[in-house]
């Protein structure tokens, strides 16, 4: 019953184009609408095919016109136009396309793209007869000098011509003085653009199919599968197909000239992550096999995709293995970067390619749709056409945390990328700064999805945070197998921390080490490298120390290091097994930042103990991240619940200077316990409405000091660590009542070192305390206008 439906379909779409062959050939009407068949330079009147280009007589200075390269919307070519004059009539400087084909009766659509040099720039778009009769008319368009901006209209042939033309009037007064650039005017037959709307589908077997490939059958579904992996051959082939065999050749013909997405129906294999890739030609015609600049490489789609027939396939998605999904190959980069795909005028049949990578991984059928449309998966089962709208509301920003002094942020990865700053202010990349993920070919270095994230994140200003130089995990298998000579090893992570610290030099916060309690780079399939780094030793965390003191010398002072473990914020044993090793790391300044994983299995305990285990960790002086948060939702009230009860306790805590949340989408870690916080759709599940409402409302102790009149500065207190005592120094601007205070890390009141009516000028008090126990203190500067509060250790 499934391939007769599908039989249908294509059925359907053969007689679609069947129907419109006879117009192919005349898709785009207009010559040379991408100024692509012209000279680069200078051009006046007759000198760009398809054009005319007109000046009236009484235009003085005359406009410039120029085919240039730099600033172009579509294709390698557009025409600039430099207004120094006008003159009385808005075609007194006109540009023309001319001898378009029409048919009487016939409605068309009018699309061309524009920008201005500077602002304030219009233009009169008109399409008309030889008799100057106009069918249609943009009057005026008003250009931005930022961006190109597409203008479009409909209009009819409402008499007997055959011949049309297009007159662009660039005679304006708002247009003295400036430039206007003019690129991809299109007028295309209404009927076939609503045709085009259909995506083009065709089935994975439907190819020339290599010998290396299998056809087979489940469910009635027919589909194809590699039977070779990129590891069978010496050396591997994991970048390019490597052979003809391997490559699966189909042809394709489109109804028009457009811009189009690539889709796959697939399903990834039980081994899931080594049964979830493959290639697809860069861009149309017969490529290489051995040539990896000829081949994209869509891999993780264990995390990707949809199947729910009312859902728009065009963010990642998040599904798994063993069942049949859609992914947007064109929109999203799975692995390497991905591609559109341009069908030119006059070669609406071409040639597409795809290769093998990964044995156990099933390509069902194809679709390309237009880049311009969504697709719901409906859409792509069926032969339906596009939407050229997303429905439903979407998070335009600012991001959750923005104006807090503490960050949100999110893990980053292909499937957390949409919308991502729109919502978060801080990023991590999920598995992309993973040894084994960067070098796990030694010496050739993967920084794609690094570089994605440390991008993201400096161009928008936000903290980044890299993730993870050292762990007993996702580990290169060629370090491993070094472990008979420990030098050896050594050498190769101090090449790792170098290559890190040259290619990011403004890393805000560095987890040097993650996981020492529980992932140790120790044994088989964890590294085994734990020696090459002073083993246990003296401390019992020998490598730890030498992991940081390897970090500290070679990043920056403006890097923070840190360390990271799961399982603290809910066990008090864990929390003194920690501090053990973070005590170690204080004594030589080697640390500036406590990381806890705040993962679904480690946050069920109550509230009090997760309280008192961030206050023990407090007591250090140093700050705190919460860098793992996924709150599992099984149901929407469920996970609505445990967000109410977890997140203000993480967030108001006042050691606790930002939380990242580990994914928010579909595809993070814990996809089947349903912690993400949209659908696959985009909706906002009540967890993420009620979390933007909280923090937007919520004033920390961290807000009400960002928030206070600097009529004063608090310095920090030296030393810190101190026993018994240490100095607290502060300025004031202006004469004012000054009250400074001593208070645990409950919050009760210690002692009062100051209560006074006090003049500007800097002090300094000496604070004793000898008679009180090691721990975490706060200091509490307040005046009439402003409260500051400093964090001191006492270590005795």
């Amino acid at each position: 019953m499934y391939e007769r439906i599908r039989r249908s379909s294509r059925f359907f779409l053969l007689v679609l184009i069947t129907t419109f062959s006879t117009r192919l050939l005349y898709a785009q009407l207009v010559t040379n609408g991408s100024f692509e068949n012209a000279v680069p330079g200078p051009v006046a009147e007759n000198d760009v095919p398809g054009w005319v280009l007109n000046v009236g007589d009484g235009v003085d200075p005359a406009p410039v016109f120029e085919i240039v390269e730099d600033v172009v919307q579509h294709g390698n070519q557009a025409l600039k136009v430099d207004v120094i004059a006008v003159g009385a009539n808005p075609w007194s400087i006109q540009v023309v396309a001319e001898n378009i084909p029409v048919t009487p009766g016939t409605t068309y659509l009018y699309s061309i793209w524009a920008k201005s040099g500077g602002p304030g720039a219009q233009v009169n778009f008109t399409v008309g007869n030889y008799s100057y009769n106009e069918y249609g008319v943009l009057r005026p368009a008003n250009l931005s000098h930022e961006e190109w901006r597409e203008f479009t209209f409909e209009f009819t042939i409402t008499d007997q011509q055959t011949l049309a033309r297009a007159p662009i009037h660039l005679s304006l007064d708002a247009n003295t003085g400036n430039t206007i650039y003019l690129d991809n005017l299109r007028i295309i037959d209404r009927q076939l653009e609503i045709a085009s709307r259909v995506p083009i589908l065709f089935e994975a077997e439907s190819g020339e199919i290599g010998s290396d490939f299998a056809v087979l059958e489940d469910d009635d579904i027919t589909f194809v599968q590699i039977q070779t992996d990129g590891g069978d051959y010496t050396p591997a082939v994991w970048n390019f197909p490597g052979f003809d065999s391997r490559i699966v050749t189909y042809e394709v013909t489109f109804p028009m000239a457009d811009t189009y997405n690539l889709f796959a129906r697939i399903r990834v294999g039980p081994q899931r992550f080594d049964d979830d890739s493959f290639f697809y030609a860069r861009g149309f015609g017969v490529k290489d096999p051995v040539n990896p600049d000829d081949w994209i490489i869509a891999n993780q789609l264990q995390v990707a995709g949809f199947s729910n027939p009312d859902h728009i396939v065009h963010e990642p998605g998040g599904l798994g293995e063993g069942v049949w999904k859609w992914v947007n190959l064109s929109q999203n980069s799975y692995h390497a970067p991905a591609t559109t795909f341009e069908v030119e005028e006059g070669e609406l049949t071409v040639v597409f390619q795809i290769g093998g990578r990964e044995d156990g991984f099933d390509i069902d059928r194809f679709a390309f749709g237009r880049a311009d449309l969504y697709y719901t998966v409906g859409n792509l089962e069926n032969g339906e056409p596009g939407s050229g709208h997303l429905p439903g509301e979407i998070w335009e920003g600012p991001p959750l945390a923005d104006g807090h002094p503490k960050f949100l942020g999110s893990a980053y990865s292909t499937p957390q990328a949409q919308n991502f700053a729109s919502y978060w202010n801080q990023v991590t990349p999920e598995n992309a700064g993973k040894w084994g993920s960067v070098e796990g070919t030694r010496n050739a270095m993967n920084w794609g999805g690094l570089d994605a994230a440390y991008h993201l994140a400096k161009d928008n200003g936000f903290p980044f945070r890299f993730h993870v130089l050292i762990w007993g995990n996702q580990q290169p298998g060629w370090i491993e197998a070094l472990a008979h000579s420990p030098a050896e090893q050594l050498a190769e992570i101090r090449e790792w921390f170098e290559a890190v610290a040259e290619r990011y030099p403004d890393i805000d916060y560095l987890e040097v080490v993650n996981e020492p309690l529980h992932d140790p780079p120790a044994g088989p399939t964890n590294g085994d490298y734990i020696e090459a780094l002073g083993g246990t030793g003296e401390t019992g965390w020998d490598w730890v120390l030498n992991a940081f003191r390897m970090a500290r010398e070679i990043f920056p002072s403006t890097t923070r290091l840190m360390i990271n473990e799961y399982g603290i914020i809910g066990s008090t044993n864990n929390v003194n097994r920690y501090l053990e090793i973070i005590r170690l790391l204080q004594a030589e300044d080697l640390i500036d930042c406590i990381g806890i994983q705040g993962h679904a299995f480690s946050t069920r305990g109550s509230a009090v103990l997760m309280n008192a285990n961030l206050n023990t960790l407090a007591g250090t002086g140093l700050p705190i991240q919460i860098t793992e948060l996924d709150i599992d939702g099984p149901t929407d009230p469920i996970q609505l619940t445990d967000y109410r009860r977890i997140f203000p306790v993480i967030w108001e805590h006042p050691a606790v200077i930002g939380v990242t949340l580990w994914g928010w989408r579909p595809g993070l870690w814990r996809n089947t316990e349903g912690a993400y916080l949209v659908e696959q759709n985009g909706d906002e599940r009540p967890a993420l409405v009620w979390l933007r409402e909280y923090v937007a409302s919520t004033k920390t102790a961290a807000d009400r000091i960002a928030e206070s009149p600097r009529t004063m500065h608090l310095e920090p207190n030296y030393p810190n660590p101190f026993n018994p005592s240490t100095v607290i120094g502060y300025r004031l601007s202006e004469k004012t009542k000054v009250t400074l205070d001593v208070m645990d890390v409950q919050g009760r009141h210690i002692r009062t070192l100051v209560q006074d009516v006090q003049a500007a000028g800097r002090y300094a008090v000496t604070f004793d305390a000898g008679d009180l126990p090691s721990g975490l203190y706060f200091y509490r500067l307040a005046t009439h206008q402003s409260i500051q509060v400093g964090r001191m250790l006492l270590m005795k």
